[in-house]
């Protein structure tokens, strides 16, 4: 009976003998796993390196073009219109002097005839009044009277017909003047704004006939801050007299996708404060020149108005600036280090500072929870625009290879 047991269990010590030879066999020839040498991951930051420089700052505003010179013709004298000049219209041009109306002058003309009359009547009475007070005087001096009062010597009468000729001679003149009002010209070169006149329209005194502005010079009133004050580094009074010696701006506007620009000169400021803005008003003067286009009243532009130069200053993109005027910067050792600067000015764009060293490789990307001291691996700019350069480049060209494949498929038969 145990040698029946011995028997039976043969194939089961046979099955563990195997199986621990498998194992064994399987211990002795496993593959040993290949070791790796660490390396660390730095974080990988768009720089961009400082240059310092002398640089030119300039203020910004906007503001509205409006005529340095601008006037309500209105009508002088009472008639109806008889003639009105064909550039009298919105939008007309027209010369210092030129007739731009005519008024009926039938009336004034009989009133200048009148007035002469009158005068002339005032002087012949003038004359037999002179001959009057000399025959006084004679007989005076013949009776011996030489303590004769004034109204026996006629000298009152005298003075009065000299005083009516006088009266006569100025009514004459209004009536000229009247007359002469009946023709109205242009106080200056300039364009209709607008107009209300017709021919045959009975017209008062002091009626609106037009109103004109004169294209010589504009004006653009620019507010500005006390940062922009203190760029273009002018006073509060600010006035020039002198066009030439003012401040330099450039003027600017789009038009049908077309940029263009003026020159412009700050003559002087508004002369007080914006008491809702807290802002300064200073006056652009935009004169005419013939080789550009003629800038007109109610355009919005943008102006560049001239400031201070700064020594040893940077221009930094806007997003390189962190809170509390801070930059964070790549040091020789390739980690992150954090520096304050001093801003000068800065826009949507750009931030000019000062006190930072040249060649400073400054992070201009974005930074989440940085600390001083990471290791970094800095990628300049320009190597990021070069690779988006070449990245559209080949979109393009695997674009137009799709392209010419679809084509050639399409001739395929």
């Amino acid at each position: 009976m145990i040698k029946s047991k011995l028997i039976n269990a043969i194939p089961f010590v046979f099955s563990l003998a195997i199986i621990f030879i498998i194992l064994y066999l399987l211990d002795t020839f496993q593959p040993q796993a290949q070791q790796k040498k660490y390396q660390e991951n730095h974080l990988k930051v768009f720089v961009e390196r400082s240059n310092q420089k002398v640089t030119q700052l300039y203020a910004h505003s906007q503001g509205e073009v409006v005529p340095k010179q601008q006037v309500e013709l209105k009508s002088q004298v009472d008639g109806r219109i008889t003639y009105v000049a064909p550039e009298l219209v919105a939008g007309g041009h027209f010369a210092k002097g030129q007739t731009l109306l005519k008024i009926d002058d039938r009336d004034y003309k009989l009133e200048v005839i009148q007035r002469e009359a009158k005068v002339a009547q005032t002087k012949q009475n003038l004359e037999r009044v002179k001959a009057q007070a000399r025959i006084a005087k004679q007989e005076l001096a013949e009776l011996g009277r030489d303590n004769a009062n004034a109204l026996a010597r006629g000298l009152p009468q005298l003075a009065h017909a000299e005083a009516e000729v006088k009266a006569a001679q100025a009514l004459l003149q209004k009536a000229q003047l009247n007359l002469s009002r009946t023709v109205v010209v242009a106080p200056f070169e300039g364009v209709i704004r607008k107009e209300s006149v017709s021919i045959g329209q009975q017209i008062s005194r002091n009626s609106n006939l037009a109103t004109l502005y004169a294209t010589e010079i504009m004006e653009v009133s620019l507010a500005l801050n006390g940062n922009d004050l203190a760029i273009i580094n002018i006073p509060i009074d600010y006035y020039q007299e002198d066009y030439n010696q003012g401040i330099d701006v450039e003027l600017s506007a789009e038009l049908g996708g077309n940029l263009l620009k003026w020159p412009a000169k700050v003559v002087r400021a508004g002369g007080q404060f914006d008491t809702r803005t807290r802002t300064l008003n200073v006056i652009a003067e935009v004169k005419a020149i013939k080789s550009l286009p003629q800038i007109l009243p109610g355009l919005f532009v943008t102006a560049k108005i001239t400031g201070k130069q700064v020594d040893n200053a940077t221009v930094l993109a806007r997003t390189s600036v962190r809170p509390n005027n801070r930059i964070w910067y790549v040091d020789n050792h390739n980690q992150l280090q954090v520096t304050n600067i001093n801003p000068v000015q800065r826009n949507n764009e750009f931030i000019v500072v000062t006190g930072l060293a040249d060649n400073t490789k400054v992070v201009v990307s974005s930074l989440v929870a940085p600390l001083p001291g990471t290791a970094v691996t800095a990628i300049y700019k320009e190597q990021e625009e070069i690779a988006q350069i070449d990245a559209k480049a080949s979109d393009i060209q695997i674009s137009d290879l799709t392209s010419v494949a679809a084509v050639s498929a399409s001739k395929t038969p």
